[in-house]
């Protein structure tokens, strides 16, 4: 079993690595709190920037970390334009901070694909060599190839490719419906988590989905905004450590 899952093949995954390329980050200011209660809610893995995991290591408690290897430009003012990332940290890195799992980000459609996917390949190959879990974040962006990133048909595209390159586990968009991503799931074989996307206006609303999301086959969900970003991060936490793991789950 990959190493970022649950005992029970689902996972929580919480991402705190959005300073290293937006800010500000309400909610994020103080990250020791937020991993320290990521950490009590029983949450599984976080993805974090190099950073982030060498000096608040400690603070991780049971929650996996998960190193981001590549960045991007940083954009003030909250928004996520189209840009390029490239790899700035390796296997080597990860394993000096004592990290089983690495991350690196695909834009599918975007003009720098083919070398986010050609990285992504050799990321790959060599997670295998080592001994690391491979997640790959692959997203349809909004272009020629995919006017609907959001489309059920997209996100298989996206996760089929995933696992095509040698990926361990998919975090992908949210599609809508989102009970359609067991489409994803049946084609490429490996666990898919779903991104959690922008701050939700109606957290009922969020919530039913990613329950639809798991009863197509989805094996959890990688949360930041709707986390951290929260009134509440602690109560978000424990909420979706629910949705996902059951009423009684307990982390193992």
């Amino acid at each position: 079993m990959p190493n970022c899952m649950g005992a029970d093949g689902r996972t929580v995954i919480i991402a705190i690595d959005h300073a290293l390329y937006s800010w500000p980050c309400t909610g994020l200011e103080n990250r020791k709190s937020i991993i320290a209660a990521a950490d009590a809610a029983g949450v599984d893995a976080m993805i974090a920037s190099y950073g982030t995991i060498r000096d608040f290591r400690s603070a991780f408690g049971a929650v996996k970390p998960i190193l981001k290897l590549d960045l991007t430009s940083l954009t003030v003012g909250g928004h996520y334009p189209l840009t390029e990332y490239v790899m700035a940290y390796s296997l080597d890195d990860a394993e000096r901070l004592g990290v089983d799992t690495v991350l690196n980000f695909i834009q599918l459609g975007a003009p720098f694909e083919l070398e986010a996917l050609r990285q992504s390949g050799k990321l790959a190959a060599e997670c295998d060599k080592r001994g690391f879990t491979y997640l790959c974040e692959i997203m349809p962006v909004e272009s020629a190839m995919f006017p609907d990133p959001e489309a059920p048909g997209a996100i298989v595209a996206a996760c089929r490719t995933g696992q095509e390159l040698g990926a361990h586990v998919i975090k992908t968009t949210m599609p809508v419906p989102s009970s359609e991503i067991g489409a994803a799931v049946m084609a490429c074989n490996i666990p898919v988590v779903l991104a959690g996307g922008a701050p939700a206006k109606d957290t009922a609303a969020y919530d039913a989905a990613i329950t639809a999301a798991l009863e197509a086959g989805v094996a959890g969900v990688a949360i930041g905004r709707n986390a951290w970003g929260a009134p509440d991060p602690a109560a978000a936490m424990q909420r979706f450590c629910r949705l996902v793991h059951g009423e009684d789950a307990r982390r193992q």
